[in-house]
């Protein structure tokens, strides 16, 4: 039998306590071993570095399927003036 050093109490709500159970169940587990199963998954997939984390220093990531660059504020950037810009230099030079 294991020890375990950790006990708690989760107060979840009725509808994620049943989602617990059902897939628990069609995996074959109880619901403490689906949980335990589960946050080990999760724990571990933060220790492990993402692809982009080791190729990319710049701040270029995954984050659910997309990939994302991390950045300050953009909030002082006024992108209308960026394309009204974009779009007068594509007028020149087709001139």
């Amino acid at each position: 039998m294991r020890q375990y050093l950790y006990s708690c109490t989760m107060d979840l709500s009725p509808t994620l306590q049943q989602a617990i159970e059902q897939i628990a169940a069609s995996q074959g587990l109880s619901s403490e071993q689906f949980i335990i199963q589960t946050l080990t998954e999760k724990i571990n997939s933060f220790k492990q570095p993402t692809q982009a984390s080791l190729t990319s220093p710049t701040g270029l990531r995954q984050k659910e399927g997309l990939w994302v660059f991390d950045t300050e504020s953009l909030d002082h950037v006024d992108f209308n003036a960026l394309i009204t810009q974009s779009r007068e230099e594509c007028d020149w030079e087709s001139i």
